[in-house]
């Protein structure tokens, strides 16, 4: 009963989200590129978008060392789901250029 609970406060947290700031993948990868940016002196590589839910969720993990809230957890545990679905659907798709055997940057041959 719990984890069905927990189920539907997640996805109601990701509707009221999404409604108030549009589409989550979205605004995760336009904060990987601002802070990419931002950062640039400091990186070897550009920030991934699915990265960004992750420090977010280890700030609310931060956050829950001090006083107890329901929704630091809630917060938490949807910023890793949605890293988690972020991250997949990256792994899953298909480079064309590897598969046709072509350089995807100068130099770097797959």
């Amino acid at each position: 009963m719990a984890k069905v609970n927990l189920n539907k406060r997640l996805t109601e947290l990701e509707k009221s989200r999404e409604e108030d700031y549009g589409s989550f993948s979205r605004n995760m990868k336009k904060i990987a590129a601002a802070w990419s940016i931002l950062l640039d002196p400091y990186l070897k590589q550009d920030i991934p978008g699915h990265v960004i839910p992750l420090l977010y969720a280890q700030a609310k993990l931060i956050r829950a060392t001090h006083k107890f809230k329901q929704d630091t957890y809630d917060d938490a545990l949807a910023y890793i789901v949605q890293s988690h679905d972020m991250h997949k659907e990256k792994s899953e798709e298909i480079d064309t250029d590897e598969l046709l055997g072509m350089e995807a940057k100068p130099g770097t041959q797959w």
